[in-house]
This record gives C-alpha cells, structure tokens and sequence, in this order.
C-alpha cells in the first residue's frame, strides 16, 4: 500500500515579411466544384506577414505553410484550415491565428499568421523508479527541437540501472544520440538519423508460471547492441507524412547454451530467448504512413491521429533474422461542452511475422500502461499485470500479436496566457482492454478459449501539465510503473 500511495504521487516528464508584388493581371479563376465544399468569392493572397516569432526565423514558419503569395483561394479553402495545423506541428508553437485584411486592391488579401512561441528545450522523458530487477534507474532523455531558429532538432537520453538479486544480472546502461530536419532547404524532404547503444541484462523466467515471479524464479543474460537509423521523409499533404528507414545493428549475447523452465507440475520445457547466440546482425528496412489533424496535439480536444508502420528484415539485406512487423495506431477526439471536455478513442497493435530478435518482439508493457515501460529497450521489471478478469494467468512478457484499446475522457483544468511558462493542464480518466499472445499458444491449447487468452483490463487516472519544458503527467499507471 505504501508503494502505491507514493506511485499515485510520482512525477514524471512524458516523455512537452514574405511580399510578393502582385502580378500585374490575376490569374484565371480555378474551377471549383460542390464536392470541394468551398464558398466564398476568389481572393488573391497578396502577401504574407508572419508576425510573433523572435527565435523561430520567418522563413521556417514560410515554408511550413501549405499557401504562399499569389495564391487564389475562396475564403472557406481547407488550405487555410490546414495552415494553422500545419505550423503547430512543427512543435515550436503555443498558439498560431491566421487573419485576412484587405490588400491594395479589390480581390485581393493580406493574410497574417500571428505565433505565439513555446520553449524548444523539452525534456521527453525523466525515468526513475525501483524494481526487483533493478532497485534504482534514473535516466532523462531532452531535445532542442528548433536549434538557431532553422527547424532542426537534436536530442539525446542517457538511462543507467542497477542490477537486482537475479543470477546473471548486471549494471544496465543505455544512450541515443538523434537529429532531424523535418524541411530540407524549404522542401517537402526532411531527414532524420540516430545513434543507439545499449550495455543490457534481459531477465527471463526459469521457474513458475503465474504472478510475480521471484529473483530465485528468474535468470539473466548480458547482451549489448550498437545500431543506427537513417531515413527520409515526404509530405504528402500539410496533414500526411511518409517516413522511410533503415535500420543496422550488431548484437552480441551471451546466451545460456539450453535455457529452460520448470513448471509447476515438475516437468522441465525448453524456451526461446529469440536471439543468435554470439554476434548477430539485425538489419530492416521500414515506412510509415502518419496523419494529424488535431489543433493541439499535446492536449487534444478535438480531431484524430493514424499512423501505420512496417518493417521487414531479411537475409537479402544482410540480416541475421528473417521476420515482418506491422503496427498501427488510431486516436480520435470529440469536444464537448464548448471544447473544455473531450471523449477519446484510442487503439493500438501490432503483429509480428516470423523469427524476429527479441528486442523487435511486442512486449507486454507496451500494452498495459500500469506496467514498468522498456526504457531506450531496457527491460527494468518483470512485474506481472494486475489480474482484472481472471484469464490465462502466465500472460506472456513477449509476444507477436497484440494491442490495445481505450476510452477516455479528459477535462480542461487551464489553460496558460501570455509568457506563462505553464501552458495548460488536463483532468482525465480512462479504461480499456489489451491482450499479448504468442500464435502458437493459442492454435496449441488444450484448456478453454478464455483461459487460453492473455486478455485482461487496465485503468488509468490523472493530470496532464504541458510545461515549457515538457509534459508532466501525474497518473496512476504511472505511479505503478516505478514501482512494480
């Protein structure tokens, strides 16, 4: 009880003049027609004047937008819905208002998109926390998502562990340089790299089956990984981005010549680690698809996020593993009572397709929230998930198909004016439903459906801050998540 009083009170950062001289006969009107759902008379975009920004330059802003000068437009053109989405995204933005005034000549405008700055120093994410797998972590992870004002981001996180009880286990660190232009020179191209290395200990169970298994229940193995991730970007639409990568890593494990499980009933099962013993090379080649369209997309009131990725790595490539993955993501926000409450949909999974490496596998904290997430890939608990149902009981740490689904609903406590370096704050709560199985399991089964599947609930409550440095989130799942 204590553990939990003090997780339900743990804090944690989640992670925070362009003129054109109009031309001298307007073009020809474009054709329209009802499907645009498009009213209004042709107007002429004149110029365009970006007022408010002091660290972020002009043309950053300028080339973000889906409009430029000489555009012809009605007054209802999405392009104009989509500018002021298409400059928060950016990141570097509180607030943007697009406003139309007369230009020099009938039929035309000046269009003015005023900005409201936030900070660009964010921490993504502070781990600490205590666990029988490690009795301490602490780590941070920061960026500076607008470096000199030209749109470029860097970052990087650093998390180191200390080894519990568990035979086998050693200190766990692990760090990852990035860097970003989301905009090459003013086009639709953005580029993105990182740099990951990590000195681990993975745990896995040797005796037992259900619960919380004990250190004497439990083993570990040392392995290190140093990888890179290169890729592009293209925007499709202002809203619609397309990300290619690839990824290379080396692996080196120091595996247990025939790992093994006691069950129970006494009888002795061999497992797999899913990994080459020795060195290993993973390498992938991966796209995802993502779009955006809510206003404020760190406390969403009101539109949706999609984003489905896929990764494959083959022999072809020169990886060591031969294995697909596919994941997806949905969320969907409705206002309510004038946009000061909001009911959310949110789902996620994934599937996994062949002899993956462990580390691409789905785990079973990326499912439930009130479980101790992976940390830059270190595993930090082998806590089991709170029983809410009372299905299969030895629910599985690693999987290849899974995913969540959840309600919630979330209230505006305030929301920041002015320099406030508190921008705004959210009440929220939240329920749904998430499962993680292994494929063979459930076509090999000799109990019942129910008992056979690793389905089960989870809860979350709390607050959201979003900060000039970040967002802050008290909640329960997080409290649990640093302690168990």
């Amino acid at each position: 009880m204590r553990n939990l009083l003090v997780g339900l009170v743990a804090l944690v950062a989640a992670r925070p003049v362009y003129a054109q001289p109009p031309p001298e006969q307007p073009p020809e009107p474009e054709v329209t027609t009802a499907a645009d759902q498009e009213f209004g008379p042709l107007l002429l975009i004149e110029r365009i004047e970006i007022r408010g920004n002091t660290a972020t330059q002009t043309e950053v802003i300028a080339r973000a937008l889906p409009i430029a000068p000489g555009d012809v437009l009605r007054a209802s053109d999405k392009r104009l819905r989509e500018a002021r989405f298409k400059v928060l995204a950016l990141g570097f933005f509180r607030d943007v208002t697009l406003i139309m005034h007369k230009g020099s000549a009938r039929g035309q405008i000046v269009l003015e998109v005023d900005v409201v700055e936030r900070g660009t120093v964010v921490l993504n994410r502070l781990w600490f926390g205590t666990t029988n797998v490690s009795p301490y972590w602490v780590g941070a992870d920061v960026g500076e998502r607008n470096l000199l004002g030209l749109g470029v981001g860097v970052g990087g996180g650093f998390i180191f562990a200390s080894h519990g009880n568990i035979a086998g286990a050693r200190d766990q660190w692990a760090g990852e340089l990035r860097f970003d232009d989301s905009s090459i020179h003013g086009t639709r191209l953005g580029a993105q790299v990182s740099l990951t290395l990590v000195h681990g200990s993975e745990p896995y169970r040797i005796s037992g089956l259900a619960g919380d298994p004990s250190d004497e229940e439990t083993a570990a193995f040392p392995y290190r990984r140093i990888g890179w991730r290169a890729g592009v970007t293209y925007d499709l639409t202002a809203l619609t981005r397309v990300n290619m990568a690839t990824r290379i890593e080396r692996v080196e494990a120091n595996l247990p010549v025939a790992p093994t499980q006691m069950l129970p009933d006494g009888r002795t099962v061999g497992i797999d680690l899913h990994l080459e013993p020795g060195t290993s090379d993973i390498v992938t080649t991966s796209i995802t698809f993502d779009r955006d369209t809510r206003p404020d997309p760190i406390l969403p009131h009101s539109g949706g996020y999609a984003a489905v990725s896929g990764e494959l790595g083959a022999p072809l490539l020169g990886s060591d593993y031969q294995f697909a993955t596919l994941l997806g993501r949905y969320e969907h926000y409705w206002p309510l009572r004038h946009d000061r409450h909001a009911i959310a949909i949110k789902v996620a999974g994934g599937v996994v397709i062949g002899e993956a490496p462990r580390f691409d596998r789905l785990h079973i904290a990326d499912m439930n929230r009130m479980l101790t997430p992976r940390a830059l890939g270190l595993v930090l608990s082998t806590a089991a998930p709170i029983d809410f149902l009372g299905t299969r009981p030895d629910k599985p740490s690693y999987g290849d198909l899974g995913g969540s689904a959840t309600v919630e609903y979330a209230a505006r406590l305030f929301r920041g004016r002015g320099k406030n370096r508190v921008y705004g704050g959210d009440l929220f709560c939240g329920a749904g439903v998430w499962g993680l199985a292994e494929t063979n399991d459930l076509r090999a089964r000799d109990v019942g459906l129910w008992n056979t599947l690793p389905v089960d609930l989870y809860l979350d409550a709390g607050v959201r801050v979003d900060t000039d440095v970040g967002i802050f989130e008290l909640t329960v799942a997080n409290g649990l998540g640093r302690l168990r």
